[in-house]
């Protein structure tokens, strides 16, 4: 008795604990614990004295049960981690408007900072030296700059006021280079072209670099050089030092911060390049790098062994293990029979293994699995196997109905109409290796018809379960994306109402000084041109102090979010590749990943990559070991991976579930 009772409660115990440990514990941990278990399936049998026959067809057995169990532990752990993402997602989304509207207005401070504000800088800066040292030539000349220059000011603070938006092109470069008021200046551009966004971004690195020289190094040489790489623009800007003007630097005071570099870094890693800026042995240097065609970031993983493919490896370990260990344990099947082992175990497997591919290819793994019978059939007639195709199939009619199951479940919509054919085509099959079973009497055809029905009874309703499934969940991805849609709608309403409102306030401040820069510029009446750029100025600063006011909101946890926290840690993202909407459990899962990297770095480190791609987000920053642990569980509950790359670096994969 107690024998008996330990036959069933030690695998029920420790099928449970290895449930607990795939729903708990990372997927390594958990498969170390699958490992275990079959090891220790392996030498009890062995030590109670069992043939090698047993005791290889009960490590089969073990290996299935466990495999199926661990992943289902796996499944449901995938499954918290979606359900409280959802509804992370869901508690956070009132207050994506209210951030949107506030990476707007850090959007608009950084056009603000690179257009208007070092229109005004020049002006200023010019108009102060010429009245100092009262050179009526001078004075002439900074009067003709302030014209020219408040009329391009004035243009750009119109067009920040109403669209917010424009097109660039290389030849803006070539506008700011010929205008720029200090004449020891040399500009080269070898690039004849450039993407739109690339060229706004090479004009505002070109901008920011001069008005910094003129700033604080003015008359010194300037070499500025606009050159074309393999896949890339290059844009370098080198300043010797030069003979700082105390109220040249007093005269933007309060503009600079540093935000005009870290806003510089931030745009430039946002498309993907690269900015370094620091003193050399000619001066000053600044140096970007700019991708010419975006970049798809690092390719996502072609097998996820923590993931839904895993949960489908694990099913077709279950039906080999079914299927040879099964054969391997019944009595009343041949010892030995010369070749049959050779025939059966390939069949076996070639019959399970489609189970591995039955959400990305059902209908071709159905057409694999069934294609096994006829093969076991001619054997059983040509005398090679002793084993009834009929029984074979009862013992694995599970297979096809999990492949039935996937096909009306996860089948495209073209493959989906097949599911008729293929209810009948299992039904067939079934039915001719039953009828061909020696148990059969009489007429074998009729027999054939009538297992055919019978079998393709249960067949269908695995189709038809998996359509509803399927259905199911195409509903409830509908609903996500209307919710969506809402919310971006909201987002869209609140930001546009906000641009509004900046906007309206820069009419009366910024547009209206530059305008009257401009008349007083024309009289030649440069004291004025003076007092209002110090105004407009002035005007800019509050308005940038406005735009870089922090909410008290945090982040939303997405990846449009993940830009704004970086600028909260002081860090910049690099996004690789077009930014896209995810589903909520990754797009949160990739918004904590980034969150735990940002915080784990010190200094400058502090930047990280998101490559966004059409099968999942790659999350890429400076390790920090003490955080490394939360980083390899949310990517393990998103069924991702992590991998460290050994220089200090580490990526996050973590993949799109399929549908």
């Amino acid at each position: 008795m107690l024998s008996g009772w330990l036959w069933w409660v030690v695998p029920l115990i420790v099928t449970v604990a290895l449930y607990g440990l795939a729903l708990r514990q990372t997927a390594g941990v958990a498969a170390g614990g699958v490992v275990v278990t079959v090891s220790l399936t392996a030498g009890t049998s062995s030590v109670l004295g069992e043939s090698p026959r047993s005791v290889t067809g009960v490590t089969l057995l073990a290996a299935g049960l466990a495999a199926v169990t661990w992943a289902l532990g796996r499944a449901r752990r995938r499954a918290r981690a979606t359900r409280r993402a959802a509804a992370v997602f869901r508690a956070a989304a009132p207050d994506v408007p209210g951030v949107a509207a506030e990476a707007e207005r850090h959007r608009l401070a950084a056009e603000l900072h690179d257009t208007a504000a070092h229109r005004l800088t020049g002006i200023a800066v010019g108009a102060a030296s010429a009245l100092r040292l009262a050179d009526p030539a001078l004075v002439a000349e900074a009067a003709r700059y302030a014209a020219e220059t408040g009329r391009l000011a004035t243009r750009e603070l119109e067009r920040l006021t109403t669209t917010g938006t424009g097109s660039a092109d290389l030849a803006d470069v070539d506008t700011l280079a010929a205008t720029w008021p200090e004449p020891r200046l040399t500009y080269v551009r070898t690039a004849r072209s450039a993407p739109p966004e690339i060229a706004a971004l090479a004009c505002r690195v070109v901008r920011e670099a001069l008005t910094n020289a003129l700033r604080y190094a003015p008359g010194g040489a300037v070499r500025v050089g606009v050159d074309r790489e393999p896949g890339r623009l290059v844009v370098t800007i080198v300043n010797d030092p030069g003979e700082p003007v105390v109220d040249n630097a007093d005269a933007a005071r309060g503009l600079g911060g540093g935000y005009g570099l870290a806003g510089l870094r931030t745009a430039v890693a946002a498309c993907g390049g690269f900015l370094s800026a620091g003193p050399d042995d000619r001066g000053w240097a600044v140096r970007a790098e700019l991708p010419l065609t975006p970049d798809e970031g690092p390719a996502s993983t072609p097998y996820e062994w923590r993931g839904r493919q895993a949960s489908d490896a694990a099913l077709a370990i279950l039906a080999v293990a079914l299927s040879i260990g099964t054969s391997l344990l019944t009595t009343d099947t041949p010892e030995s029979l010369p070749g049959e082992a050779a025939l059966l175990v390939p069949l076996f497997f070639a019959h399970a293994l489609p189970l591995g591919l039955r959400r990305r290819a059902p209908l071709f793994s159905l057409t694999a699995a069934l294609s096994v019978y006829p093969v076991l059939l001619a054997a059983g007639l040509a005398g090679w196997t002793k084993q009834p195709a009929g029984d074979v199939f009862l013992w694995c009619l599970w297979v096809e109905l999990a492949l039935l199951y996937a096909l009306g479940a996860y089948g495209s919509r073209a493959r989906r109409r097949w599911g008729a054919v293929a209810t009948a085509a299992v039904g067939a099959t079934g039915g001719l290796a039953l009828a061909c079973g020696p148990g059969i009497v009489g007429d074998r055809a009729a027999a054939w018809a009538v297992l055919a029905v019978g079998v393709a009874v249960p067949s269908s309703v695995a189709w038809a379960l998996g359509l509803m499934v399927g259905a199911r969940r195409a509903r409830r991805h509908a609903a996500v994306a209307w919710e969506r849609d809402l919310l971006g709608r909201e987002t869209a309403t609140v930001v546009l109402a906000e641009r509004s409102r900046l906007a309206a306030g820069l009419r009366r401040t910024a547009l209206r000084h530059a305008r009257a820069i401009v008349v007083a510029a024309d009289a030649g009446r440069l004291d004025t041109v003076l007092a209002e750029a110090r105004a407009g100025l002035a005007a800019l600063r509050e308005s940038l102090s406005e735009l870089r006011r922090q909410s008290g909101d945090e982040p939303p946890p997405t990846i449009a979010g993940i830009a704004l926290l970086a600028v909260r840690h002081q860090g910049t993202v690099r996004y690789a590749g077009a930014r896209r909407e995810a589903s909520p459990s990754v797009e949160v899962a990739a918004f904590r990943v980034a969150e735990l990297l940002l915080r784990g770095c010190t200094g400058d480190g502090r930047e990280i990559t998101v490559a966004c791609r059409a099968d999942g987000v790659a999350v890429s920053g400076p390790s920090a070991v003490s955080g490394d642990r939360r980083v390899r569980a949310l990517a393990d509950a998103a069924g991702g991976s992590f991998s460290d790359a050994g220089d200090g670096m580490v990526t996050v994969w973590l993949p799109e579930v399929l549908p």
